[in-house]
Parts: C-alpha cells; sequence; structure tokens
C-alpha cells in the first residue's frame, strides 16, 4: 500500500489586532518551499484560474456570503456605480457590506490568487533573479499553452529540470509524475465558486493532489473547519459523497433533477435583460398552460442572473436555469469516484421527455439551450 503524504491545512485567518499585509505564502509554507529546493525537491503549486475575485470573504472569521435562496456563494460585482453581493442562478441582490455581519470585523477580501503573484511571491521570497527564476528552476503549465510546449515541461519537471511547477488543472495531466511536495495557495476561491457543483470538483482536485504527492500537501484557507478537509485527512470518500448527495436532494441539484441551463446574450445591457425577463415568464406561462397541474410544481425556474462572466466579446450574457424533477429511474452506482454524481441522474422517461420538450418550445431560437450542462456559470 502506498504511503500517504502528510496534508497540513495552514489556517490564512487574520487576527483583528494584527495589521500585515496580504502574503501569498504564509511564512510555514515558504519556509517549507525552501526546504524543498535545498533539499532538492520537487514542488507543484496548483492554482484554479477559474476562481479569481469572486466573491469576498472575512480573514477574521472565515465568514463566506451565500445566497438564501439556493445555498451558493454570492458574487461580488459592480451594478451602476455600486458594489453588491449578487446570487448567479436566482438574481437575489444585496448590498456589499463593509464589515462581516458574523464578528463585525472589517477585514473583508476578494477571494482569488493569480499565477504572476505567485511568481512575484517566489521571487521575492527566494532572492532569486528572474533570468535564472525562469531557467531550470521554475515554470508555467496551463491549459492554453500549444501541447508540445507543455510536453515539454512535463518532461522537464519528472526529469528534475524545473524543480517549481505553477500549473491550473493542466498539471493532472497522466503524463506528470509524483512531486515531493504540493502546495495550494488558495483553496477558498475553488470551494466558494458560485456552482453547485463546486465542492465535488474541489474534492476531485485535493484527490488527485493528495496521489501526486509523495510527502506532503499543504493547503492554505481561511475556512480550516470546512468539513472537506476532513473527509481528506480521514480518507472518508465515500462519508463526502453521501453528504454531498444530501445537500442537493434538499435543493434539488442533480441528480435529483435534470438541470437545463439557458444563455442569451445582447449588446443592449437594458433590453437585454428585458428580452430575458419576458422568456422567463413565456416559460412560466406554458407551465400553467400546458403541464398537468400535479406536474406543474416538478418545474423549478431560476432567474434570469447574469452569467459568472457577465459580459463577453461585447455583449451582456445572462442565465436561466430549468430544474426538472423526475422519476429516478437511473440505476445506481454501487462505487464512489470522484464527480460521479452526475451521472447519477434519472434517464428521462418518453413522457418527460415530452414534458421537458414542450416547456423548451418556449425558448427563442436565438437563445443557447445546454442539457445537463457541466456548470452553471
Amino acid at each position: 500500500m502506498p504511503k500517504l503524504p502528510i496534508i497540513k491545512i495552514i489556517n490564512r485567518k487574520q487576527p483583528k489586532d494584527k495589521k500585515t499585509s496580504f502574503q501569498v505564502f504564509v511564512p510555514e509554507v515558504m519556509e517549507r518551499l525552501k526546504t524543498a529546493l535545498k533539499d532538492n525537491e520537487k514542488t507543484i503549486i496548483f492554482i484554479n484560474r477559474r476562481g479569481l475575485a469572486l466573491s469576498i470573504i472575512c480573514q477574521e472569521c472565515g465568514f463566506t456570503f451565500s445566497c438564501p435562496n439556493c445555498d451558493v456563494p454570492l458574487v461580488y460585482r459592480t451594478e451602476k456605480e455600486k458594489t453588491v453581493l449578487t446570487c448567479h442562478h436566482c438574481d437575489y441582490k444585496e448590498s456589499a457590506p463593509t464589515s462581516c455581519p458574523q464578528c463585525r470585523g472589517y477585514k473583508l477580501k476578494p477571494l482569488g490568487i493569480g499565477t504572476e503573484r505567485i511568481k512575484k511571491e517566489i521571487e521575492k521570497n527566494l532572492k532569486i533573479k528572474n533570468d535564472y527564476l525562469n531557467n531550470h528552476l521554475f515554470d508555467l503549465i496551463e491549459s492554453e499553452i500549444p501541447d508540445e510546449k507543455e510536453l515539454e515541461i512535463i518532461k522537464n519537471f519528472n526529469s528534475n529540470k524545473i524543480k517549481i511547477l505553477i500549473g491550473t488543472e493542466a498539471i493532472f495531466r497522466p503524463q506528470l509524475s509524483e512531486t515531493d511536495l504540493a502546495i495550494i495557495p488558495a483553496i477558498d476561491p475553488m470551494l466558494f465558486l458560485p456552482d453547485y457543483n463546486s465542492e465535488e470538483k474541489t474534492f476531485f482536485y485535493l484527490l488527485k493532489l493528495k496521489n501526486l504527492a509523495k510527502k506532503e500537501l499543504m493547503i492554505q484557507t481561511l475556512n480550516p473547519e470546512n468539513k472537506i478537509f476532513d473527509y481528506l485527512r480521514e480518507e472518508r470518500e465515500k462519508d463526502f459523497f453521501e453528504e454531498e448527495k444530501k445537500w442537493r436532494k434538499k435543493y434539488f441539484w442533480p441528480p435529483y433533477s435534470h438541470l437545463i441551463k439557458l444563455t442569451f446574450t445582447h449588446k443592449n445591457l437594458t433590453k437585454g435583460e428585458l428580452e430575458a425577463l419576458k422568456t422567463k415568464e413565456r416559460i412560466l406561462e406554458l407551465i400553467r398552460k400546458s403541464i398537468p397541474g400535479e406536474k406543474q410544481s416538478n418545474f423549478i425556474v431560476l432567474g434570469p442572473a447574469p452569467a459568472f462572466i457577465s459580459k463577453e466579446k461585447g455583449s451582456y450574457r445572462w442565465n436561466i436555469l430549468i430544474k426538472f424533477i423526475c422519476s429516478e429511474n437511473r440505476p445506481k452506482a454501487n462505487f464512489y469516484s470522484p464527480l460521479y454524481l452526475n451521472l447519477l441522474s434519472p434517464l428521462l422517461t418518453k413522457d418527460e421527455l415530452t414534458l421537458r420538450n414542450k416547456i423548451l418550445q418556449a425558448v427563442p431560437l436565438n437563445w443557447k439551450i445546454d442539457i445537463e450542462p457541466k456548470d452553471t456559470l
């Protein structure tokens, strides 16, 4: 049986009376990184690109702001020159706070750390010149780079030519060999991404990193009490998925509903928002008129709400989510594996397909329809 790495959950909370500037790595993690270099060990630093500056968190107590309707994190954004917290599923809004409602602390910080910030911190703390840092010691691997370059970086890391590898999801390529040390500078942006399956995806990443790290896995967080870390340390994968299933069942997320994401784009903010609202009304009207009374409550329509990336290429984007609660007639798997929950979503019967397709007739042709989407962002 392979030896498991030591898993350290590093508390990033700052005491109220401590006034220090934010650092990517706490002293304990930076010292361990220095030791790894001294001992000729390899290090992977994992950063999730999608979870940048999406919400806010209290640095003093770890409180995060969640939607009262959907139980997903609220997104920090600016609307009409005002800062608000909004839900990207039901469009719930509240004014952005100036203090924490739990501890009354004022250290509210946007979540997210970028790769450039990590590079600068390493340069500063290790006192290494840029030309040397980018030669034989450090490199960056992410999904956007060409395949040839990616394979070259992986080869250099496997052969010990590169000692520190910063990566996004691309570091989970099967060609990458084990590392001595794995570091996650900021797990919270992944955990609190405003998507219903963010915890499951984060747990999947943690399991992968645990398998990659031979000696130690260090995770920095403002929420060290989060249950996900107990499941990881105690190797209770089955318990994690059972808990996740209970939460999804309560709020009718897959696999306890058939999920449909509708996306609309428009160059004009006001006109686009009005069209999105009209489309929702058409869907609700069709449900009222065309679906038998006892079946109407099986449809839950959320939104319209701004998409996670609310403006792209000059156009504004809105999402409407439809949860269709249907029969659970798909055989359940008797094993537990990462990212398996959505695979358990029920197959629709012929009658249920007819009902679903009848509702989709209310969706205009200029909307994108995504059946069982990978995410709700």
